[in-house]
């Protein structure tokens, strides 16, 4: 193994102990809720358990900022290194709590650093990883979130809330104590016109000592973003939002957010415990817990192998229908008892068909739109894009899972998964007639079929307005080919 490839993996071990970290509080609602007014003194109200879910993505939201704000001003490093000091003293919060007031506090500091470590992880590590390494890192990142979700899951169902609190602890506070050795980004040195350490860091994360090809790209990218940088982030979006291509890609950024928001995936996991209990299957909620966090993080490392070989759009295209038929058999199996017919003999159902759908979301709803982000966009929109996908992400899981509360507490629990399969089904439609495949392509190819299919339909739309129109459409065409 050699210098290169040891340090990548030091980097990856490291930095991925804050994504671990979101695993655990994006888990931790799950294993927790059932807990409070039994075995928890606490005791929370349906509109209190919503809330305390919510407050997560609310600091999602607001974390998602930071990079207009800190990332270019301090650096990723320390950006980083701040992201993980909200979470130690949210962990701390959720262990002390004796009020549902400390909690929501302990939720939305949680959800700043998830949010601010969302945003600015992908970045640090798509600067200081080589080429060999840069996508298993990236995409490592979404199965260790799912590995963070299970291991909260294994040992919070069996352990009290002060427990499992301390014991995350540990998670954000080792990363405090190992990332802090680890060199800032060469372009954001480089950006500051520190050259020395800049080159000196990719000295070391190349491990070699001749970095003078490797170099003069960082500073090709840094020359790149300050332009970008100097029209201001809301004109970049306003500017880069008149492209065509970007247009289109935004059309498909939108579906793919919607299907790992709109379909049911935060509040199924979320209240997955009361789902199971109402069923009452005999193996118990325990178990369906456990199940759920095995499928989707066997589903993630599925994707990974993959995702190469089917194809971005054929897993999305394939595996929606399996979504759409599990969640539309756990909506009649409620519907049914809930109109009393006796189904004791299959109430195996919701837990087996909630598994089935989880492993759907883990394999293509969940991993594909930040995939799809790094590939849409062109560079001087990238960013702007980024946040503006993680605030639509924070908002709509929001709003998703307080409809399902509601339609829940209102008409019972087949209500939500009705909605949650009329509106997979609608994506599945959107699926088929506009996302496109990107495996296997450029990013200049990319672009390129974005620009030609949206420039198409804009000619048709023109052409279907007016005759006359064709015919001039057809001679601008020549006279541009003759020049």
């Amino acid at each position: 193994m050699d210098q290169e490839i040891r340090h990548q993996i030091l980097i990856g071990l490291v930095c991925n102990l804050l994504i671990v970290d979101c695993g655990l509080h994006e888990g931790w609602a799950t294993i927790t809720l059932p807990k409070f007014g039994n075995e928890d003194p606490l005791e929370l109200t349906s509109n209190q358990q919503v809330l305390l879910i919510n407050l997560l993505y609310v600091g999602v939201g607001l974390g998602s900022l930071a990079p207009v704000f800190l990332m270019d001003r301090y650096g990723r490093k320390w950006t980083l290194l701040a992201a993980a000091v909200p979470k130690i003293f949210s962990w701390i919060a959720i262990g002390l709590a004796n009020s549902h007031m400390t909690l929501y506090a302990a939720r939305l500091l949680a959800g700043v650093g998830c949010g601010i470590s969302y945003s600015v992880m992908p970045m640090y590590i798509g600067e200081i990883s080589t080429k060999r390494t840069r996508g298993p890192l990236g995409t490592l990142q979404t199965v260790l979130i799912n590995i963070g979700v299970l291991l909260v899951y294994s040992v919070g169902l069996h352990v009290e809330r002060f427990t499992m609190a301390m014991m995350s602890l540990v998670v954000p506070v080792l990363f405090i104590v190992t990332f802090i050795w680890l060199p800032e980004s060469s372009v954001y040195l480089t950006r500051k016109n520190r050259l020395v350490s800049a080159e000196k860091t990719l000295k070391w994360s190349l491990g070699k000592e001749n970095v003078e090809e490797e170099f003069e790209e960082i500073k090709r990218i840094v020359a790149t973003e300050d332009v970008v940088k100097k029209i201001g982030f809301c004109k970049s979006l306003i500017i880069g939002m008149k492209s065509p291509a970007n247009q289109r890609a935004a059309g498909i950024m939108l579906i793919v957010a919607n299907a790992m928001s709109l379909t049911g995936a935060a509040p199924i996991l979320s209240y997955q415990s009361f789902i199971f209990e109402e069923a009452k299957f005999e193996i118990g909620a325990n178990a369906g817990i456990i199940s759920t966090g095995c499928a989707i993080v066997l589903a993630g490392m599925a994707c990974v192998a993959m995702v190469k070989r089917f194809g971005k759009r054929n897993i999305l295209l394939y595996g929606t229908p399996i979504a759409i038929l599990s969640l539309a058999t756990t909506a009649t199996y409620f519907t049914l008892t809930s109109y009393q017919v006796n189904l004791d003999h299959v109430n195996w159902i919701p837990m087996v068909f909630v598994v089935i759908y989880i492993v759907v979301f883990g394999l293509s709803f969940n991993p594909m739109p930040l995939a799809y982000l790094g590939e849409l966009f062109s560079f001087e929109i990238k960013a702007a894009a980024g946040i503006c996908t993680s605030l639509y992400y924070a908002l709509s899981t929001i709003g998703i899972i307080k409809l399902y509360q509601v339609l829940h507490d209102s008409y019972g629990t087949h209500a939500p998964f009705w909605l949650f399969t009329v509106i997979t089904l609608i994506l599945w439609i959107f699926i088929y007639l506009y996302v496109m495949e990107t495996e296997g392509k450029t990013l200049e190819e990319i672009q390129n079929d974005l620009y030609r299919v949206a420039t198409e339909k804009k000619r048709k739309s023109v052409v279907g307005i007016n005759p006359l129109n064709k015919i001039h459409l057809e001679s601008t065409s020549i006279n541009s080919t003759k020049v």
